[in-house]
């Protein structure tokens, strides 16, 4: 019995000197875990970043499109108008726009060799033909309209 009491005195005092962890310990975990929880956020930004442009381009051609056929169906010319952080496919002046679309102001939109506004005649077919710059960033693409059946095709520069 004497032995059973020393044997519980020894783990009683054992477990009075490791009572947990330190201060320091704590803080080095905690830190651990916030850069584990840190860094898959911070290349999700880079991915954004990196999709914006391409986003932002698939949304137009479908944009494009939509004002082609707009021409087509209702036989009145249709213009896309491009403004800072947000363009118009307007069909009459009288009417309130078809499709109002807002972008990313830091997309760049300039005119190269076409004349503004890009317009489509009651065909679908695109009034005149030339070639506009999209740029974000590091980033640019050219978008070239044709003439004839309302083609276009966009290269990354």
């Amino acid at each position: 019995m004497t032995r059973l009491l020393a044997l519980f005195r020894f783990h009683k005092q054992e477990a009075k000197s490791q009572d947990g962890f330190t201060l320091v310990e704590m803080l080095m975990v905690l830190s651990l875990i916030m850069l584990l929880l840190i860094l898959p956020i911070t290349q999700m930004k880079k991915i954004e970043e990196n999709q914006k442009l391409v986003l932002f381009l698939q949304m137009f051609q479908n944009d494009l499109f939509l004002t082609q056929r707009n021409a087509a169906i209702k036989q009145i010319p249709t213009r896309i108008i491009f403004f800072k952080g947000n363009y118009e496919i307007q069909d009459n002046l009288l009417n309130p726009p078809i499709v109002n679309r807002k972008y990313d102001p830091d997309i760049l939109i300039t005119y190269l060799s076409l004349k503004p506004p890009l317009r489509y005649t009651a065909d679908g077919t695109i009034s005149n033909s030339g070639t506009i710059s999209i740029r974000y960033k590091n980033s640019e693409y050219i978008i070239t309209f044709y003439l004839g059946s309302g083609r276009f095709k966009y290269d990354k520069k």
